[in-house]
């Protein structure tokens, strides 16, 4: 009898899936109240000012005013009560008193910059100042990059299926039972993880119904006098990652909309704080079986403790561009890996073998051609390249040397080499690889991998079940940026992610910081 090919049985996988969610339900229910895809009238005063007016009771005669200053930035908002197309009363957002301001902070999932700063230049997104970048911490995944920005590190894994030493842990049920997400409690609402199937499945009207429970989350806290309300929407990331770039143009098209109703329902007092864990690749890309090569190349998988040098560890679960490997050998293991096709980067720690004032230990990152080691003294970071240059810094480092900003050891100020490398093809890596190994996770992996852009890792059978447009992980801009902007004030041009809280704090968004750890724990 003739086999059946592996992708039929792939595909009556998927259609098992499909219909097992199907019986089980699936219906977002009603969506967000948005305001006008359009406005109906607009006017240009005297002094430059620009008034953009919207029908909202649906008689065919506009109501309510944006007023946008010369720059574009709506300033002052303005009702019509007794219909003549004029504005009766006019309210200026600066001068609503701080004491009536309720926070809305909305992490966004997966939003790349450059998309946000395209809408404002197209006139979207107009009650905020221009959107910042935020550098994500790396591995880029949400829960790494969230605990980072609730101070709440170290965070048990890189993704829900991590390996504790012990044994591999089930990425489905850690990601249902919320047990690699310490950052939650710093929220007032996010999508139960049960239902996120639903949410990659039907991405538009599933992100239309986290945008409604916002809204009514906010209004029940309003009533009940609270001054802040942080929501986690996952819908943003569904919708690009099975869309990509037109997903995440609806996304942004339908927040607009929302922080539009959301200033005109509470009369001006809203002040909304809008910022994505990171960005998105952008592309389809095509799967680097990691564990099945790393089974041909010799070495043998395991899901409990590992005894032999050969045997390793690999977490897969989520469809991403990176990858966590544990083993006794991360020399050996990075050294392989980064022959394969789809890897760019591996990355390893271990023991300085010259102290020389550093921290004792060092990083190691490898490329196809070459080997680097990162370690950190009083003075900062330190990159040398034995061979080749795997970061491709040595220009950089070149130039820094030639205006004397390189010490006599070698060693960078952080914020120089943030400065001098936050534009480069892998952003602001030495200290993202140095801050992977010092204390971000728990069950920190023997070797960190960056997969290159058009590739992807990750569970076999999500792989057969999803088909995706766009994915994050690695180092690389698109993935490695995600934005940030507040009705509240202007944030730095660039920020790293555990650097965000305090930088919304200084322009007046009440995030607290987080309790003091428990000694006990």
């Amino acid at each position: 009898m003739k086999e059946r090919p592996r992708r039929t049985a792939g595909r009556t996988v998927k259609r098992m899936f499909v219909a097992f969610v199907l019986l089980m339900g699936g219906c977002a229910g009603p969506g967000a109240d948005l305001f006008p895809i359009t406005s109906v009238e607009a006017h240009v005063r005297a002094d430059g000012t620009n008034e953009q007016w919207y029908d909202l009771d649906g008689n065919g005669r506009p109501n309510f005013c944006e007023i946008a200053s010369e720059d574009g930035r709506v300033v002052a908002i303005g009702y019509d009560h007794d219909g003549d197309s004029r504005v009766d009363e006019k309210i200026v957002l600066a001068d609503v008193p701080p004491e009536e301001h309720h926070h809305l902070v909305i992490i966004l999932d997966s939003v790349p910059p450059m998309m946000v700063r395209e809408m404002q230049a197209q006139g979207r997104l107009r009650y905020f100042p221009p959107a910042s970048r935020v550098v994500a911490p790396f591995p880029v995944m949400t829960d790494v990059c969230l605990t980072e920005f609730f101070g709440r590190a170290p965070v048990p894994g890189v993704e829900s299926s991590f390996y504790d030493g012990q044994r591999l842990h089930s990425g489905l049920g850690t990601y249902v039972r919320e047990e690699n997400v310490p950052w939650v409690a710093g929220t007032d609402y996010h999508l139960d993880p049960s239902m996120h199937a639903y949410a990659y499945l039907w991405q538009h009207a599933w992100y239309l119904r986290d945008l409604r429970c916002i809204q009514e989350v906010f209004a029940e806290r309003d009533r009940a006098g609270q001054k802040l309300t942080v929501a986690y929407v996952v819908g943003t990331s569904a919708l690009g990652a099975r869309q990509g770039r037109n997903g995440h143009a609806k996304g942004l098209v339908a927040l607009d909309r929302f922080c539009q109703e959301m200033v005109y329902r509470t009369r001006g007092r809203v002040r909304i704080s809008l910022f994505s864990d990171h960005g998105h690749g952008l592309q389809e890309c095509q799967r680097v079986p990691l564990l099945r090569l790393l089974r041909q190349l010799g070495y043998q998988p395991v899901t409990g403790p590992l005894r032999e040098p050969d045997e390793v560890v690999v977490p897969e679960f989520g469809m991403v561009s990176c990858a966590a490997v544990h083993t006794l050998q991360p020399a050996r293991v990075a050294g392989d890996v980064v022959a394969l096709e789809g890897v760019e980067l591996a990355c390893y720690r271990q023991e300085h073998a010259e102290p020389e004032g550093s921290a004792g230990r060092e990083v190691v990152v490898v490329s196809r051609t070459g080997r680097a080691r990162i370690d950190r003294g009083p003075a900062g970071l330190r990159y040398r390249a034995d061979v080749g240059d795997p970061l491709k810094l040595a220009p950089i480092l070149a130039e820094l040397a030639m205006h004397g900003k390189i010490d006599d050891e070698g060693f960078v100020a952080d914020d120089v080499l943030f400065e001098a490398t936050i534009d480069h093809v892998y952003p602001d890596a030495v200290h993202r690889l140095w801050r992977a190994f010092d204390g971000l996770i728990v069950h920190e992996p023997d070797v960190l991998i960056s997969i290159a852009e058009g590739y992807e890792v990750g569970g076999p059978l999500m792989s057969r079940i999803v088909s995706l447009a766009s994915v994050h992980g690695n180092l690389r801009p698109l993935s490695s940026f995600g934005f940030a902007t507040s009705m509240a004030g202007k944030l730095p041009d660039t920020v790293r992610m555990d650097e965000l809280r305090a930088a919304f704090q200084s322009i007046g968004v009440p995030i607290p910081d987080p309790p003091p750890a428990d000694p006990s724990q």
